[in-house]
């Protein structure tokens, strides 16, 4: 019996170590990352661009009801320009994916049955040949995971904007998504030049801003379309009330599941419901459907 218990605490030990050497070095990663945050009145400038989009909606690929009575889902954001081109912000994930991820949910949160409900590129059919640029608000195989849908239904070469440090800092909980990419086929990257503003290149009034704070790469992005400012946050927070409410998230999400920056979300948060304060402006959280619905976006066309 005290062999068996020397036995159990030594892998306890190992446990701990080999989680650690898996962890320490994102944490330490993460919380070195923390770019400026633009002025507004210069971001205000960038989005009022001359022919700017002039549409935008979501496509919804899967879909999840958690515990909390909210639903979670995997959007992808599309724009539209006046010649008819469009960008897409985040991909979602296709249908077999989507019931992977969310079985962990199930076993472990106790969340209903995920619902795929198509790929961007099933969704889209014929009109993903507009779709000339897309970008991602993280690497999280969710936001990435319909890039080769999209490539399938469209062909040829599709630019993947990234900023500096989506690019060059991944973590292990971003590099499935980043290979995603790669293996679609068709993606053919291409750098945001400036900062703290990047602008969309060839897409006037689309403008990303570097966030850390959840993955090094988590990127925000504004469009202005007619008279109502759009802030697409991603992942910085899980739900709209997080964000309203000040609220930070789990510590063994933040700490076990995802490495995240504590500090820097907080200071995300403020900057944001800063920005959503806007009569005329509105933040997205990617994975709360019940906000995204009252929000007034409409599912795409």
């Amino acid at each position: 019996m005290r062999l068996f218990g020397l036995i159990c605490g030594c892998a306890a030990v190992l446990g701990s170590l080999a989680l650690a050497v898996l962890l320490l070095p994102p944490h330490f990663q993460i919380r070195r990352i923390e770019p400026p945050l633009p002025d507004r009145e210069a971001l205000l400038e960038a989005v009022a661009a001359v022919r700017g989009p002039v549409a935008l909606g979501f496509i919804n690929t899967a879909s999840q009801g958690l515990p909390s009575g909210r639903t979670m889902g995997h959007p992808a954001f599309v724009l539209e320009w006046p010649d008819g081109r469009r960008f897409l912000i985040d991909s979602g994930m296709e249908r077999d994916a989507a019931l992977a991820f969310g079985e962990p949910l199930e076993w472990l949160m106790g969340a209903g049955p995920a619902q795929a409900h198509g790929s961007v590129g099933e969704q889209l059919g014929s009109e993903s040949q507009q779709v000339e640029g897309i970008a991602f608000s993280h690497l999280h195989s969710d936001h990435a995971g319909g890039v080769a849908s999209l490539c399938a239904e469209r062909g040829g070469e599709l630019a993947v904007f990234q900023t500096p440090l989506q690019a060059e800092e991944r973590n292990h909980t971003t590099e499935m998504g980043y290979d995603l990419l790669l293996d679609a086929g068709c993606a053919r990257f291409e750098r945001f030049e400036g900062g703290p503003l990047y602008a969309a290149p060839g897409f006037p009034g689309l403008v990303a801003v570097a966030a850390g704070g959840h993955t090094p790469g988590s990127t925000v992005y504004f469009a202005r379309v007619a008279d109502r400012l759009w802030i697409f946050s991603g992942d910085i927070t899980n739900s709209r009330q997080e964000l309203e409410d000040d609220l930070p998230k789990a510590t063994v999400y933040s700490l076990l599941i995802v490495p995240e920056h504590p500090e820097r979300l907080s200071a995300l948060r403020h900057w944001l419901r800063e920005w959503d304060a806007g009569a005329d402006t509105t933040v997205v959280v990617s994975h709360d459907l019940e906000a995204l619905t009252e929000s007034g976006l409409s599912p795409w066309r």
